[in-house]
C-alpha cells in the first residue's frame, strides 16, 4: 500500500489512475486515527482537570508557542519549501534539491533555536500579553502560565524541524510517516495526562501535575515529529550536507515564498490569539471552555480537509511547475468536492448534537454537568465556520502551490479585521459564545475571498461540477440533521443524560441512523463522490 502512495519521482501524473485518491484515502484514515488519539487526549484532560483552576493557565500557555509553530513549521518549513523542492524533483535536479534542503534545515535550526531561547527567557512578559484579562483579577494564573510556557518552548524547535522533514516526505508523495507523527505526539500527551491524573488523585497539586503534561509534550515533539521521520527520509536518499548557502537560488526562492506565507499564517493565527486573549476577559474559565470546543470545531477539517489538502498539495505544485493548468483544475476540483462531501454532513451533525456530543465526550469526574451546555453553545456558534475552515485548507494550498503567497495575506488581513470588530462587540455582549461568532464570521469571509480571487487568477475552477455535487448532498444533510435532532431528543427523554451508556446512545444511535440515511440519499441523488469513494475503498480492501 505504501508503494502505491509514494510512487517514484519520475511517476508523477495523478489522478487519472488512483494516485491522488489513494493518497487522500490514506491521509484521511491515518489522520482520523490521529484525531481519535487527540480526542482521547482532550477527554482525559477534561476528566482530570475539568474547566476550573490552573488548567486555564495550561491552555493559555500554548497561545504564543502554537503561533510560532504554525508560522515556522507551516510557513517556512512546509508551505514555502514543498513547491520549490517539488520543482527540483520534477526537473530531476536531485543533488540541488538536497543541497537546498540542507541549507533550509540549518536556517530553521538557527532561527528556531533563537526563538526558543528568547521565549524561555521572556516567558513572564509573553504570558502577560497572552493573559491581559488576568493581570488584575487572576495574577497567580499568569505566573503559572509563564512557568508552563518555559517548559513548552523547547518543543517548538523539534516541531519546526519536524515540519521540514514531513514536508520533504510529502514532496516525494509519501504521507504515511508524516501522518503517524502527530499520533505519536498525542500518545505522549495522553500518557502525560494519565500520569498527571494519578498525581492529582494522589493528592499532588494541579500545578505539579500540569508540569508532567508539559514535559510529555516536549517528548512527543522529539519522537513524533523528528525521530520517526528520519528513516523514511534516508530511504529516499536524504543527505544532510555540510552546506549553508543562503545565496543558492532555491533557498532564495524559499525565503521569498516563506515571508508572505508566514505573514499570511500570522494573520490567520492571530485571529485565534486574539480570541484567546479576549477569553481572559470573559468568564473565569473561558480558556478551558474554548479549548474543549475548539478541539471539536477543528475535528472535521482536521480529519478530512487537512488530509486531502496535504495529499493534493504536491500534485498542484507539480502541475503548476509544468504549466499543466487542466490537471491543476482537475485536482483542485477533486479536492474541493471530496472535502465538502465529507465535511458538510459532519458539520450538520455537530450543529444539532453539540451539547450531547460534549456530554458524551467530556462530562465525567471534574467536568461537571453544568459545563456541558456552555461548551455546547460555543460549539454551535463555531459550526458555521466548520465547512469554511475546510475550504480554506484546500484553497490556501491551491495558492501556495502556484507560489502565490500574497493573496492569502490580503484575505487574512480582511478576515482579521472582521474577527477583531465582531469579537470586541460580541464578547462583551455574549461572553465566550461571542468569541465563537467572531471566529466563524472571519473564517467564512476568508474562504469567500480566497475562492473569488482564485477564480480570477486561474479562470474556471470546475465550479459547476462542484456546485452540482454540493446540491446533491444537501437533501442527505437535511435528513441527517432531522434524524439526529429528533432521535437525540427522544432518547434523552427516555434514557436520561447522566449514565455513561445513555450519553453514548443518545449520540451514536441517531448519528448512525442519520449517517445511513445520508448515504442512501446520496446514492439516490447519484452523488459522484459517494460512488467513487466506495469503489476506491472496495478495491483497496480486496
Amino acid at each position: 500500500m505504501e508503494d502505491e502512495v509514494v510512487g517514484e519521482v519520475e511517476e508523477t501524473p495523478i489522478p487519472k489512475g488512483q494516485g491522488l485518491a489513494s493518497a487522500a484515502l490514506l491521509m484521511v484514515v491515518i489522520t482520523m486515527v490521529s484525531r481519535i488519539a487527540g480526542m482521547i487526549q482532550i477527554m482525559v484532560i477534561a476528566s482530570v482537570f475539568g474547566t476550573k483552576g490552573d488548567i486555564n493557565s495550561f491552555w493559555a500557555a500554548f497561545t504564543i508557542p502554537d503561533l510560532l509553530y504554525f508560522l515556522m513549521a507551516g510557513g517556512a518549513a512546509r508551505t514555502a519549501f514543498v513547491p520549490v523542492f517539488t520543482e527540483y524533483l520534477a526537473h530531476k535536479k536531485v543533488k540541488q534539491a538536497w543541497r537546498m534542503f540542507s541549507t533550509v534545515f540549518y536556517l530553521l535550526l538557527i532561527l528556531g533555536g533563537c526563538i526558543v531561547l528568547l521565549g524561555t527567557v521572556f516567558a513572564p512578559q509573553i504570558a502577560r500579553l497572552s493573559a491581559l484579562g488576568w493581570l488584575g483579577s487572576e495574577p497567580g494564573r499568569v505566573d503559572v502560565c509563564a512557568h508552563i510556557m518555559r517548559i513548552l518552548f523547547p518543543a517548538q524547535l523539534f516541531l519546526v524541524l519536524g515540519g521540514l522533514l514531513m514536508g520533504t516526505l510529502n514532496a516525494f508523495k509519501h504521507f504515511l510517516w508524516p501522518a503517524v507523527g502527530p499520533i505519536v505526539y498525542d500518545l505522549f500527551f495522553i500518557l502525560g495526562a494519565v500520569v498527571a491524573g494519578r498525581m492529582v488523585a494522589g493528592g499532588m497539586s494541579q500545578t505539579q501535575a500540569l508540569d508532567v503534561m508539559a514535559f510529555a509534550v516536549v517528548l512527543g515533539a522529539i519522537f513524533g515529529n523528528v525521530l520517526i521521520q528520519i528513516p523514511p527520509l534516508v530511504k529516499r536518499g536524504a543527505k544532510l550536507q555540510r552546506v549553508f548557502d543562503l545565496h543558492e537560488e532555491g533557498v532564495q526562492k524559499v525565503i521569498r515564498l516563506a515571508l508572505p506565507v508566514i505573514l499570511g499564517l500570522a494573520i490567520s493565527e492571530i485571529n485565534w490569539v486574539l480570541v484567546r486573549v479576549l477569553a481572559t476577559m470573559c468568564e473565569t474559565d473561558a480558556q478551558s471552555i474554548l479549548a474543549y470546543a475548539n478541539r471539536l470545531w477543528k475535528l472535521p477539517s482536521g480529519v478530512f480537509a487537512a488530509a486531502i489538502a496535504i495529499a493534493v498539495f504536491p500534485n498542484l505544485s507539480e502541475h503548476y511547475a509544468k504549466g499543466d493548468n487542466k490537471s491543476y483544475v482537475r485536482d483542485f476540483s477533486f479536492a474541493m468536492r471530496n472535502t465538502l462531501f465529507m465535511v458538510l454532513p459532519v458539520t450538520v451533525a455537530f450543529a444539532v448534537l453539540a451539547t450531547p456530543i460534549v456530554r458524551m465526550l467530556y462530562q465525567r469526574h471534574s467536568f461537571d454537568a453544568a459545563t456541558s451546555p456552555i461548551v455546547g453553545d460555543v460549539l454551535i456558534w463555531l459550526t458555521p465556520g466548520m465547512f469554511a475552515l475546510a475550504i480554506n485548507y484546500i484553497v490556501a494550498r491551491a495558492f501556495y502551490a502556484r507560489q502565490n503567497t500574497v493573496t492569502p495575506v490580503i484575505a487574512g488581513v480582511i478576515s482579521f479585521a472582521v474577527c477583531l470588530a465582531v469579537g470586541y462587540w460580541a464578547t462583551f455582549g455574549m461572553g465566550v459564545a461571542g468569541l465563537a461568532i467572531a471566529t466563524s464570521a472571519s473564517t467564512v469571509i476568508n474562504a469567500g475571498i480566497l475562492l473569488w480571487w482564485l477564480k480570477r487568477e486561474v479562470g474556471l475552477l470546475d465550479g459547476r461540477r462542484i456546485l452540482a455535487s454540493t446540491l446533491r448532498m444537501l437533501p442527505g444533510c437535511v435528513v441527517l440533521g432531522l434524524i439526529c435532532w429528533g432521535g437525540s431528543q427522544y432518547l434523552a427523554g427516555v434514557l436520561g443524560t447522566t449514565r455513561e451508556l445513555a450519553k453514548v446512545i443518545t449520540v451514536m444511535v441517531p448519528l448512525g441512523v442519520g449517517g445511513l440515511a445520508f448515504v442512501v440519499a446520496c446514492a439516490l441523488m447519484k452523488t459522484e463522490e459517494l460512488t467513487s469513494a466506495w469503489r476506491l475503498v472496495a478495491r483497496r480492501g480486496r
